[in-house]
């Protein structure tokens, strides 16, 4: 029976632990870069990570996803296809901010979005040949760059957040295309992108609107509460978002991959009900920890990073049982279903946000918009495939 479970779920608790190394070594450096970097900092780090996780999300058109259910002849060339259009879209979106923002700004947004889609790309191309052994050593890869850098570089010169993230980006882009021309993971094509152009039109649409509602609340905070409330938010947000990567990145790509020939989607909705029954407590726990914990975990410089805890630790349990039963949608080629009820969901947030402004004097708790509506784009998701259930 033991043996039959390793077997069964070998795959994604080692890509699990890989993530959760990456989680801990992430949280162990929070302290110490909470205390090397101004709460400014975090800021304009929050800004910039907002910013390239809208744009990486749709940079490569999702080709990173058809890479999991893709014929074997068409994976290369939709490495290459993806690279390019990613690569094209970085550097326009970095002409473009220039001119808003700054350089310096820029800079970090275009190599943020090339190093995620050139890393997500090869984690795909792998993941789907079931090399998991590699794609765990590229998630802690990925971490280990991220703190490595931001931890050394303060100590060795003066460099803001946003620089140390942008020197990260440059190397883990140096180490994907070195890796993809060694392994010569790419074949020069313009044909293949076609036989998968539901992840370009229906994919990347509800992609790219997930990820502008998940960041949608940096541009609130940032406008209507200042920047100062940006640092605590980028703090909280980074922080619990550690479980949501985790599922986001590995869990879904596990269940395109295991639902790709499924006829019912009876296992998605068993699996989805029982992350969210685990996760529940892990995020239950942030509402019994003292105010004390979080000022002795990351500087007293950070009074009142409990609230910001409460209020995202209300709806991001929910996002638990979201990867089965998106990714069964995603699987069966029917991602327009997530791009509805992604509209909707959208439409809730701006709602909640415009008439919590209007009934809260303090307006941190414009943020509880962002569970209430979590909540309600999750199960809905849910619902819709129960709905469909064979």
């Amino acid at each position: 029976m033991i043996a039959k479970l390793f077997a069964k779920y070998q795959s994604i608790g080692l890509i699990t632990l890989s993530l959760l190394a990456g989680a801990i070594m992430t949280f162990i450096a929070l302290p110490v870069l909470t205390r090397l970097y101004s709460v400014a900092d975090f800021g304009a780090y929050g800004i910039a990570l907002a910013i390239v996780s809208v744009l990486s999300t749709v940079a490569n058109l999702r080709l990173d996803q058809a890479l999991l259910v893709a014929e074997d002849q068409d994976k290369k060339s939709l490495i290459f296809e993806g690279t390019v259009f990613s690569t094209v879209i970085a550097v326009m979106s970095g002409i473009v901010i220039s001119l808003i923002l700054n350089v310096e700004m820029a800079c970090a947004v275009a190599t943020g979005v090339l190093a995620n889609t050139l890393l997500q790309s090869v984690y795909s191309y792998q993941f789907a040949a079931h090399k998991e052994y590699f794609c765990a050593g590229l998630n802690i890869f990925r971490s280990a760059i991220v703190v490595a850098v931001q931890l050394s570089l303060p100590f060795v010169m003066q460099i803001s957040l946003v620089n140390s993230y942008n020197v990260s980006s440059i190397l883990m882009i140096v180490a994907m295309l070195l890796y993809i021309l060694k392994y010569q993971l790419y074949q020069v094509s313009w044909h293949a992108f076609k036989n998968y152009q539901d992840f370009i039109y229906a994919n990347t649409p509800h992609a790219l609107l997930n990820s502008f509602s998940h960041n949608l609340p940096y541009y609130v905070v940032s406008h209507f509460v200042g920047v100062q409330a940006m640092g605590f938010y980028t703090i909280v947000e980074r922080t619990l978002r550690v479980p949501i990567n985790l599922i986001s990145q590995t869990l879904r790509q596990f269940f395109i991959r295991k639902f790709k020939d499924a006829d019912s989607s009876q296992n998605a909705l068993k699996a989805s009900v029982l992350l969210s029954l685990v996760s529940l407590p892990l995020f239950a726990l942030v509402f019994v920890l003292p105010e004390s914990v979080y000022l002795w975990i990351f500087g007293s410089e950070w009074v009142g990073i409990s609230t910001y805890f409460q209020i995202l630790a209300l709806g991001y349990w929910a996002v638990f049982c979201n990867p089965p039963s998106s990714a069964y949608l995603i699987a069966k080629r029917n991602s327009q279903v997530l791009f509805k009820l992604q509209i909707v969901e959208l439409i809730i947030k701006f709602a909640l946000f415009a008439g919590l402004y209007v009934l809260c004097a303090d307006k941190i708790y414009m943020l509880l918009a962002v569970p209430v509506a979590l909540i309600i784009y999750n199960f809905a998701i849910l619902y819709v495939v129960w709905r469909n259930k064979s």
